[in-house]
């Protein structure tokens, strides 16, 4: 029989709510204390296929209450009730020795042209040419979105964002999911720069509405990082974008094949480390478990290379500067 997590709410009107989880990540996030009140719900996750609704209050975990319980106590449980469910989503490490631009290009490489076809296909896209989407296909559908922040370092800590993103299959029969750490001038130089390359003089028409993060990270910059990631999802399901972008894109950010997902679908294990695995409160408190271990080194010797678009040494340069002054701003908070 399937591994199963029942989950009890007080929906806050006099009711109950009983609702069953079959896999992991459950989708809920909640803050670090009790009682545990749903604060997020991930778009697309099993939680809200359930309509989970913020704001219900857990009572059980299975058959435990958890009133009385402090939050490592009730934390505890939720992740031991958890950890036989089947996961669901490709977690990558942040690649923390590659927090340069310089370095994350030099480690993930470029993407060559004659490899865009074939290599979008391991993803269910279909395109004529590299720069040539098929006409009268029905094309994968992808959500990116911001989850959370982080710090790495102990001297002159870098923030890193977590990114979650999922391919949904063109006839909605399975959907990949996966995590990715980036810092803010890796996705300006290699996501943002090359978006606009592309569009050229349309892209304010997709963007209009919703800009980038501002250079150094100041207050705000997650909201509009979050805005800009999901304008670009659109423009990625129309095919705005040429495919060669969306292939560089889907590389940048580490997207799991649907060979990846297909294995890491059969291959899943209660994870036992329990000081590492995130059940749903906010991230920005302890990592995340490297469910499925995969660098941007190995993605590149299984797939050609990968890079967003071409930066040149002046480009490097100029987001190596970014970066000095986003330490800078951080250095002065």
């Amino acid at each position: 029989m399937e591994a199963q997590l029942v989950l009890v709410f007080d929906t806050g009107k006099g009711t109950q709510e009983t609702k069953v989880f079959t896999e992991r990540p459950l989708g809920i996030q909640f803050p670090s204390k009790m009682p545990i009140i749903v604060h997020r719900i991930r778009e697309g996750s099993q939680a809200e296929r359930l309509d989970v609704q913020l704001g219900w209050l857990l009572q059980k975990i299975g058959d435990r209450p958890i009133q009385g319980m402090t939050f490592k106590e009730a934390n505890r449980a939720f992740r031991e009730s958890m950890a036989p469910l089947r996961n669901y989503m490709v977690v990558r490490k942040a690649p923390v020795g590659a927090s340069s631009v310089a370095q994350l290009s030099l480690r993930i490489g470029r993407m060559g042209v004659n490899g865009v076809v074939s290599y979008l296909q391991r993803f269910g896209f279909v395109a004529q040419a590299a720069y040539v989407w098929q006409e009268g296909v029905k094309q994968p559908q992808v959500r990116l979105a911001l989850d959370a922040h982080r710090k790495y370092g102990s001297d002159t800590p870098h923030t890193w964002y977590v990114l979650l993103g999922q391919i949904i299959a063109s006839d909605a029969s399975s959907t990949a999911q996966w995590q990715v750490e980036r810092r803010l001038s890796h996705m300006r130089a290699l996501m943002h720069h090359c978006v606009k390359e592309d569009l050229s003089n349309e892209y304010n028409s997709y963007f209009e509405s919703s800009h980038f993060a501002y250079r150094g990270g100041p207050a705000g910059s997650s909201a509009r990082l979050a805005a800009w990631l999901e304008a670009l999802s659109k423009t990625i399901n129309v095919k705005a974008l040429s495919p060669f972008l969306v292939a560089s894109l889907l590389n940048f950010l580490e997207a799991p094949t649907q060979e990846q997902t297909a294995e890491q679908t059969r291959e899943s294990k209660p994870i036992t480390s329990l000081q590492k695995q995130t059940v749903g409160q906010t991230l920005e408190n302890e990592p995340v478990a490297p469910v499925l271990e995969q660098t941007a080194r190995q993605t590149l010797e299984e797939s050609e290379a990968i890079h967003a678009g071409s930066v040149n040494a002046t480009g490097i340069k100029q987001y190596e500067e970014e970066e000095e002054e986003e330490q800078q701003n951080m250095r002065r908070r």
